[in-house]
């Protein structure tokens, strides 16, 4: 009877779509709030118990059964991103080597932000790290480790426009930013997400990219210098037809975004290659 009861609940969870990257949340349905996407640990507060969910308690240190059940009711995507030709830097504190791999629209892309806080360093006049992928909502820490002053401001990547200037600091202060303002952080065009490049006005060879995406379904995944690839995982995704795509700073999806079925308890695996946009698009 338990054990019908925790389908049950996995099951509500499921119907609901209420999934989260590696954070803590609470949604409107006051489900466990522990459901990492991302992540295979719980991280409900110590102590608290999981509301409607009957199977167990879910604290720091012990997985809420639900929870570990609703896990395995997903599903896994995970390949290798090629480079179709050309060649990428990987080397250097501004190197082509980050793509972040993504999914465009999940149930509506109506997910509770992160609870933690994402970092962005200033030190030796360079951004740390030069990709920031993050959800709408999450909270950015810009961190001067530098002995001079930094300046922070974003420009619009997508319509070529500043942003928002977050201020001046002075060695060793940190400035934060909330990226959830209305109808500025969502996707600039379907399937894009909002694409913001970090600089700062006193140092003007300093940049660094930040990708805003609606979902939590994205990773960052680094291209290795000699065979020109790099592999990636989404984990903990809920079965359906999706599109994935990719983001670079350079470079496209050959092909355009391609549409895949994730099932129950399993891995779908999608190999893609990246290219300069004249050889993007694939010819009939």
């Amino acid at each position: 009877m338990k054990k019908l009861v925790c389908l049950a609940s996995v099951a509500a969870v499921l119907a609901l779509g209420f999934f989260c990257s590696d954070a803590v949340f609470a949604a409107e349905s006051k489900l466990c709030p522990g459901l990492g996407c991302q992540s295979d640990k719980c991280e409900c507060a110590p102590g608290e118990k999981c509301q409607n969910c009957p199977c167990s308690p879910c604290s720091a240190d012990k997985n809420c059964a639900c929870i570990t059940a609703v896990r395995a009711s997903a599903g896994t995507i995970k390949g290798t991103v090629g480079i179709y030709r050309t060649r990428v830097k990987t080397t250097g504190s501004k190197s082509d080597k980050d793509v972040v791999v993504y999914l465009e629209k999940v149930a509506g892309n109506d997910f509770p932000p992160s609870a933690k806080r994402k970092r962005m360093d200033q030190k030796g006049l360079v951004f740390i790290p030069h990709v920031l992928a993050i959800q709408k909502g999450t909270t950015v820490e810009f961190l001067n480790n530098d002995n001079d002053k930094h300046n922070v401001y974003l420009f619009n990547d997508n319509t070529g426009k500043e942003d928002i200037d977050i201020g001046t600091a002075p060695p060793g202060k940190l400035m934060s930013l909330r990226f959830e303002k209305p109808n500025k952080h969502k996707l600039e065009k379907d399937g894009e997400p909002k694409t913001l490049i970090a600089l700062c006005k006193l140092h003007l060879e300093m940049a660094a990219y930040i990708a805003v995406f609606d979902n939590p379904f994205f990773t960052v995944a680094s291209i290795d210098g000699k065979p020109q690839k790099a592999q990636y995982t989404l984990k903990n995704v809920p079965p359906g037809k999706y599109q994935l795509n990719i983001w670079h700073k350079k470079l496209k999806l050959r092909g355009g975004s391609k549409e895949i079925v994730v099932e129950q308890g399993k891995t779908t695996t999608v190999d893609f290659e990246i290219t300069k946009a004249k050889y993007a698009k694939v010819k009939k």
